[in-house]
């Protein structure tokens, strides 16, 4: 959005408060004055262009429909005492080493919040957000963006702090002009415009979604590879003692089985790898099954646990 293409539709009333062009008089009368530079504007309210302030030199100044927006939007989240979170949505794709290959996805709703106290331009340290919101305990810092927006360096910034943080952009939102309604329906209410700067439990999305879409590989059926036996030969069964248990791989066309006696703690420990590898608990067999491509990896786990049998010479 260029200056030239945007309307100064708000201006400073003589009793200090952000006003539309809609709702003062026409032409000097409005006693209204710029944000930007401070000078008297006069209300132009024809019937041939869209109403809008203009500065009474006859010259207006660079930046002052820009900076009027943004100071009637935070003035909109003041006045509305509340605004709508955009929802956030993540997701993860993963690869099973068998190449089974899943895809989840974790997110949270667009949602109300009402704002106890409402506080513009306030030093956080080294930032100066453009609107806090106090919730609870809950701080939400509120960026609005005309032409200029957050970048890399106080975005981080932002994120360090901890606190749920939006950015409102109107430069996408390209209007000649705006009123009080259409202000309040993108700033406060819509979520059009909006994103997240900063969101606390990004982590905790991450983790679900990653672990939906290892439940989605799961799922698929385990791949099947032709028999490399004939269909009565022995399968090779390869014993180890990890941690002093009896634990034995089975070598299948199909697949790697795991067999070992019941033991409680080493069993989580197995569903862990399943979880890893794509195993599964097989109840009619009483042990596990792992896609032939888990082998190595059960060799390289068991390993790390591997202890003498018992009897045997040290």
């Amino acid at each position: 959005m260029e200056a030239t293409s945007l309307l100064q539709s708000f201006a400073i009333a003589k009793d200090g408060r952000v006003v539309s062009v809609d709702e003062v008089e026409r032409g000097q009368a409005c006693g209204c004055t710029c944000p930007a530079c401070r000078r008297p504007l006069i209300a132009r309210q024809g019937e041939v262009r869209v109403w809008h302030f203009a500065h009474a030199t006859g010259a207006d100044c660079e930046g002052g429909a820009e900076s009027a927006l943004h100071l009637a939007a935070k003035t909109a989240i003041e006045r509305a005492g509340g605004i709508t979170l955009p929802g956030l949505s993540v997701k993860r794709t993963l690869t099973l080493p068998d190449g089974r290959r899943g895809t989840g996805e974790a997110s949270i709703p667009e949602t109300w919040i009402d704002f106890s106290e409402v506080r513009t331009e306030v030093h956080l340290g080294a930032v100066i957000p453009d609107v806090v919101g106090t919730a609870g305990m809950q701080s939400y810092l509120i960026e609005v963006g005309v032409t200029h927006f957050v970048d890399t360096d106080k975005r981080a910034i932002l994120k360090g702090l901890g606190n749920p943080s939006i950015e409102i952009d109107l430069h996408s939102l390209d209007r000649e002009a705006w009123d009080w309604p259409a202000l309040e329906e993108i700033v406060v209410h819509g979520v059009s415009g909006k994103h997240w700067l900063a969101y606390p439990g990004h982590e905790a999305l991450v983790a679900q979604a990653t672990e939906r879409a290892r439940a989605a590989a799961q799922a698929l059926p385990l791949p099947m590879l032709p028999p490399e036996a004939p269909q009565n030969a022995k399968p090779t069964r390869t014993r180890y003692w990890p941690d002093g248990r009896i634990v034995d791989l089975v070598d299948f066309p199909f697949g790697v089985v795991l067999w070992s006696p019941y033991d409680a703690q080493f069993n989580e420990v197995v569903k862990a790898w399943c979880r890893r590898f794509g195993g599964r608990w097989q109840q009619s067999h009483k042990n596990w099954l792992f896609p032939l491509q888990a082998k190595p990896f059960l060799v390289a786990e068991i390993g790390k646990r591997q202890t003498r049998p018992p009897g045997a010479n040290a």
